[in-house]
């Protein structure tokens, strides 16, 4: 009996040595696998600063409101193509009694509200600033509160980022179809920044080499061979910067479609923030109406737009030596037939 009790309390001794191992590696099992899912790392918030800003528009925390059931919003244009630190105009034509526009980025929990100053009009304008800090494509959203209570179906558009300079100061010009409109940047010093005196490098004698590509880094559809992107951009390194008075001009160098008008609008930005012009407003719409003829100037703005005068104040750069961008073929091609007119 003995010996069956000693063989008994054994045993009993073997299965609790068993339980407190099973139970320890339970323990260590857990405590690993909390600690992995401690240092799975969170999916960063998708700021709708990062892609763009509205004048006057508030932002508020959520999904943007919208019934799949419910009415359109209307036609809605906007250039497809953006740039860092440009700009693009949005209209929508209506026939709704739109009280409030909503707008967000898919993928964000935020969304701005805008009142539009046209209520019960049939053409809704509004701008949005492009962050100098975008970098990728995004799908827009768009949607309306109307005057009953009930909110439009949401629109949605795929817009393509294309890259460009930004730098320490930047003037862009966007336009809403397929069209030849140029940039003009007159500086301080009188020189023209244009399709055909883009701006270029300068030579660092300490370095070696060509620095600080600057100027007009993106010129759209020359001479109606279409791109698409309906941008232009022009920009300085902070180092490059004029002291003194800037003029910015727009023109319709080659009207591709004349039955159809074209909304621009121009921006200027130094170090990311926009410029208090002289003369103009910032940012600046423009409309070129149907029939508007083809102007086919050079180095000159005859015909042209006057869209904005700004002044840079601070210290002149270092006058250094400037090696102009070799010229496109299109680019040639608009200064032989601007020298025919």
């Amino acid at each position: 009996m003995k010996k069956k009790l000693l063989q008994g309390f054994k045993g009993l001794h073997f299965g609790v040595f068993i339980v407190a191992i099973l139970t320890l590696l339970a323990i260590g099992f857990t405590a690993c696998t909390s600690d992995d899912d401690e240092k799975i790392p969170e999916k960063p918030a998708v700021v709708l600063s990062e892609y763009f800003s509205i004048q006057n528009a508030t932002i508020v925390s959520g999904t943007i409101p919208s019934n799949p059931n419910g009415l359109s919003i209307g036609e809605v244009s906007i250039n497809s193509t953006v740039i860092a630190g440009g700009s693009s105009q949005v209209s929508i034509a209506t026939e709704q009694n739109i009280q409030k526009i909503y707008v967000s980025v898919k993928g964000t929990n935020h969304y701005y509200v805008i009142s539009p100053a046209q209520l019960k009009s049939t053409v809704i304008d509004f701008i949005i600033l492009l962050s100098q800090g975008l970098s990728k494509s995004f799908d827009i959203q768009i949607s309306g509160l109307l005057g009953d209570g009930t909110t439009t179906s949401l629109y949605q558009s795929s817009l393509t980022f294309h890259a460009v300079g930004t730098g320490g100061l930047q003037v862009s010009l966007s336009f809403n179809n397929e069209k030849d409109v140029d940039l003009y940047v007159i500086q301080p010093d009188g020189d023209i920044i244009y399709y055909g005196n883009k701006g270029g490098t300068i030579w660092d004698s300490i370095t070696d080499e060509y620095v600080y590509w600057w100027g007009l880094d993106l010129d759209s559809n020359p001479g109606c061979s279409i791109d698409s992107i309906n941008n232009e951009n022009v920009f300085y390194p902070s180092s490059l910067i004029q002291t003194g008075t800037y003029q910015v001009w727009i023109n319709m160098y080659s009207n591709c479609d004349p039955s159809i008008p074209t909304s621009c609008v121009v921006t200027a930005l130094e170090s990311g923030q926009l410029i208090t012009p002289i003369y103009g407003v910032n940012p600046s719409t423009n409309v070129f109406p149907i029939g508007e003829p083809s102007n086919f100037i050079s180095n000159d703005t005859t015909g042209a737009v006057k869209v904005m005068e700004f002044t840079i104040a601070g210290t002149q750069p270092t006058s250094k030596k400037v090696y102009n961008t070799l010229l496109t073929e299109s680019a040639k091609m608009k200064l032989q037939r601007a020298k025919r007119r």
